[in-house]
C-alpha cells in the first residue's frame, strides 16, 4: 500500500510533525492511501456545527479556526486556532458523533482530507496515532520530556559521576525468562524479586525482549490479555543493550533519546549481565532531597543555610535534567525553601526571645501556592498572637528577611515582607485589612488580594492562619461585586497568541523578541484558578489543587482540568528552564521565541490555547 499521489509531495513536510514523525512508512501509507488535497478560501466553512464527520482534516498550509456556538454569537464558549500539521475534528470522528464546533478558514488554506474510515482503521494499526488521538497534549509533553532529557544529559549528568561503567552499577543478578514462559510465571518472579522488569533471553542468554511494569496494564489488564499466554506476547522486542564497559553517561543518553527507564547490559559475548534503571543513574547525584533536608536541619548559621539554599537550586537543575514533571519539581523547591525559612525562624526566634505560639509566619504568593521556581523573591507576612511583643517580632522578622536575601531570595520590591510593620498584624487587624480590600475593589486592592489570598501558615501557631482564612474565604465568596472585579482583572492579561494563532512576543529585551512566561504564561492559569476557588470557598492554595478540587465538587469538567494542569505544568517547566539557562540576564522569566525548539513552540502554543479556554470559562461566570 502506498500513499495517494496527491499526498506524496507533502510527506517530507508532514513527517516533521507529531505523531507522523514517529509512525512507520507502512502506517503512513495506510493512513494516506486515499487522502486528497483541497484548497479553501478565507472565511469558508469546512465543517459545520452539528455535522456528521466524513473526513479527518489536516492543515497543510494556512490557518483554520474552530469555535463552539453559532456563527455571529457575541462570545463563543471556546475557540481553537489550527495551523500546519494539526488535525480536526478528531474527537467527533472517533466517537461517531456530530461536531460540537464549527471549523472555518481564517485565511486561504490547503487541507489534506483523510476519509473517516481510513483514519479510524489507521488508529487500530498504529499505537502512536491512537495514543496521540487519545491524549494529544500529554503525548506532546512526553516527547518534549524526552528531548529535554537528551539535551541536558550530556551537560548536567557528566558532572554527577556518570563516567562510571555500567558494570559498577549492577546491584543484583538480572531476572530473566524464556519466551515460552507464561505471563503469570514471569510476573510472579518479578514480584518475588521486587524488580520492575524481566528480560526475555534466548538459549545463549542473549536478550531478545523486555517486559516492564509499564507494559502490564495496557497489554494485559486493559487489553484483556491471557495471563497464561507466553510472556513474549506482551514483551517489547526492540530491546536496546549496552556493554558492561559502557558508561553511565551512555545509558543516560540512551534513556533520554528513546524514553526508556531501563537499559539492558550485556557481557562480551552478548549474554545478559544485568539491568540498570533510571533510578540507579540518578542515585549518583551529589545533591539529593534527603541530603539537603538533613543539612538544613543541622545548620546553625545564616552562612550554612545559604550553602543549603545553593544546593537546593542545584537539585532543581538536576531535576530538570531528569525530566521531572514541573509541578513535582516546584513542590520540591518549595519544600526545601520552606525548611530553610523555618530554620531561620527558629534561629531568630531564639535570638529575640520569641516562641512559635507567639504568632504565625505566612507564606504568600508563589510560596503560598507551593509554586516557587529557581529564581524567586520573598512574599511573606506575620500574624501576631494576643500576647506577642510586636517590637521583638518585627525585629526578628526583619532579620529573617535579610537572612533570606543572603540565602538567595531577593527582598520584595513591593515590600510585601513580614518585617514591614503594615504586614505584622493581629488576626483582627488582618480581618479588617482583608475586608477593606474586598469592599474597595480598586486596582491596588485587587493587586494585594492576588498575593494575600494565597496565604499559607509556615511557622508558629497555624490556627491563627486557619481562623483568618476561614473568615476571608466566607467574606470573599459572599461579595459578588468583588469576585467580578477580580475576574475582570484576571482576564486583563491574555496569553500571547497573535491574530494568526502563532506565538507573539510580549517584549523586546536586549534586542531579542521574548515572551514573559511568568506574566503571560503562568499568571492566566493562577489568576483564573484563584477567582474560581474564592467563588466556591475552596481552601486549596496551589493552582492545580484548586482546579482539581473544583472538578471534584462538580464545578469544572475533569477532562478540561487535566488539560489545564498539563498546560500549566509545561509552562512552569519551560519557565524554570529559562531561569536555569537564561541568556537574558535582565529577564529571568523570559524565553526568546527563536530559542524555542519546534516541538516546544508547538506545545507552548497549545498551552496558551488552554489558558484562553480557562479564561473563557471564567468569562462565562463573570461576563
Amino acid at each position: 500500500m502506498k500513499p495517494s499521489a496527491a499526498v506524496a509531495p507533502y510527506l517530507d513536510s508532514l513527517v516533521h510533525y507529531a505523531p507522523f514523525s514517529e509512525m512507520s512508512e507502512d502506517e503512513l501509507a495506510r493512513l494516506f492511501a486515499h487522502a486528497r488535497v483541497s484548497y479553501h478560501a478565507a472565511g469558508e466553512t469546512l465543517v459545520a456545527l452539528g455535522a456528521t464527520v466524513q473526513d479527518c482534516w489536516l492543515v497543510l498550509q494556512g490557518r483554520v479556526r474552530g469555535e463552539r456556538g453559532q456563527p455571529g454569537e457575541s462570545s463563543a464558549l471556546s475557540a481553537l486556532e489550527l495551523t500546519a500539521g494539526e488535525m480536526f475534528p478528531v474527537g467527533a470522528l472517533l466517537t461517531s458523533r456530530p461536531t460540537i464546533s464549527r471549523f472555518f478558514c481564517e485565511d486561504e488554506a490547503f487541507i489534506l482530507r483523510v476519509p473517516a474510515a481510513d483514519f479510524v482503521a489507521a488508529t487500530r494499526h498504529s499505537a502512536v496515532l491512537a495514543d496521540f488521538c487519545d491524549r494529544r497534549l500529554t503525548f506532546l509533553l512526553e516527547r518534549s520530556r524526552r528531548a529535554l532529557q537528551a539535551s541536558y544529559a550530556a551537560h548536567e549528568i557528566a558532572e554527577q559521576q556518570l563516567p562510571r561503567t555500567l558494570a559498577s552499577l549492577i546491584r543484583r543478578p538480572p531476572v530473566s525468562a524464556t519466551g515460552g514462559e507464561t505471563v503469570r510465571s514471569a510476573l510472579t518472579r518479578m514480584q518475588d524479586a521486587a524488580v520492575g522488569s524481566i528480560v526475555i533471553v534466548d538459549d545463549a542468554r542473549r536478550p531478545v525482549a523486555i517486559v516492564t511494569e509499564r507494559d502490564i496494564i495496557p497489554r494485559v489488564v486493559l487489553a484483556g490479555g491471557n495471563i497464561d499466554a507466553p510472556v513474549s506476547f506482551i514483551a517489547t522486542s526492540s530491546v536496546s543493550t549496552l556493554p558492561v564497559h559502557a558508561t553511565a553517561t551512555d545509558a543516560a543518553l540512551l534513556m533520554a533519546e528513546h524514553g526508556f527507564r531501563h537499559v539492558v547490559v550485556v557481557d562480551g559475548d552478548g549474554a545478559l549481565a544485568g539491568i540498570v534503571s533510571e533510578r540507579d543513574l540518578f542515585a549518583l547525584q551529589r545533591h539529593t532531597l534527603t541530603g539537603i533536608s538533613g543539612a538544613i536541619g543541622r545548620a546553625g548559621s545564616v552562612g550554612q543555610l545559604a550553602i543549603c539554599a545553593a544546593d537546593a537550586r542545584q537539585l532543581a537543575r538536576n531535576l530538570i535534567a531528569q525530566g521531572i514533571e514541573a509541578l513535582t519539581m516546584t513542590r520540591f523547591v518549595s519544600h526545601l525553601n520552606d525548611q530553610i525559612t523555618r530554620r531561620l525562624l527558629d534561629l531568630m526566634a531564639q535570638k529575640h526571645g520569641l516562641k512559635p505560639g507567639d504568632g504565625c509566619w505566612l507564606a504568600l504568593g508563589s510560596e503560598g501556592r507551593h509554586e516557587q521556581t529557581i529564581s524567586t523573591d520573598q512574599d511573606n507576612a506575620l500574624i501576631l498572637g494576643a500576647s506577642c511583643n510586636r517590637e521583638r517580632a518585627l525585629a526578628a522578622a526583619t532579620e529573617v528577611n535579610a537572612a533570606l536575601a543572603e540565602c538567595g531570595f531577593p527582598l520584595c520590591r513591593g515590600n510585601i515582607m513580614a518585617g514591614n510593620p503594615a504586614l505584622a498584624l493581629t488576626v483582627d487587624e488582618w480581618r479588617s485589612k482583608f475586608a477593606s480590600w474586598i469592599e474597595r475593589g480598586d486596582p491596588q486592592s485587587l493587586l494585594q488580594a492576588n498575593v494575600f489570598f494565597d496565604l499559607r501558615p509556615l511557622w508558629g501557631d497555624a490556627t491563627l492562619a486557619e481562623t483568618l482564612r476561614a473568615d476571608v474565604l466566607a467574606r470573599a465568596a459572599a461579595n459578588e461585586r468583588f469576585l467580578k472585579q477580580l475576574a475582570h482583572n484576571a482576564l486583563a492579561v491574555e496569553p500571547p497568541l497573535n491574530w494568526l494563532g502563532n506565538l507573539s512576543a510580549t517584549d523586546d529585551v536586549e534586542g531579542r523578541r521574548v515572551i514573559d512566561l511568568k506574566r503571560f504564561g503562568v499568571r492566566p492559569f493562577v489568576d483564573a484558578a484563584r477567582v474560581l476557588a474564592l467563588a466556591h470557598a475552596c481552601t486549596a492554595t496551589s493552582t492545580v489543587e484548586r482546579l482539581r478540587a473544583l472538578a471534584a465538587a462538580g464545578k469544572l469538567q475533569a477532562r478540561e482540568v487535566t488539560e489545564w494542569a498539563d498546560a500549566f505544568s509545561f509552562v512552569q517547566g519551560l519557565r524554570m528552564r529559562a531561569q536555569e539557562r537564561s541568556r537574558i540576564a535582565s529577564a529571568p522569566n523570559a524565553v526568546a521565541i527563536d530559542d524555542l525548539s519546534p516541538m516546544d513552540a508547538r506545545i507552548l502554543k497549545e498551552c496558551f490555547r488552554q489558558a484562553r479556554k480557562l479564561q473563557q470559562r471564567l468569562a462565562v461566570d463573570y461576563p
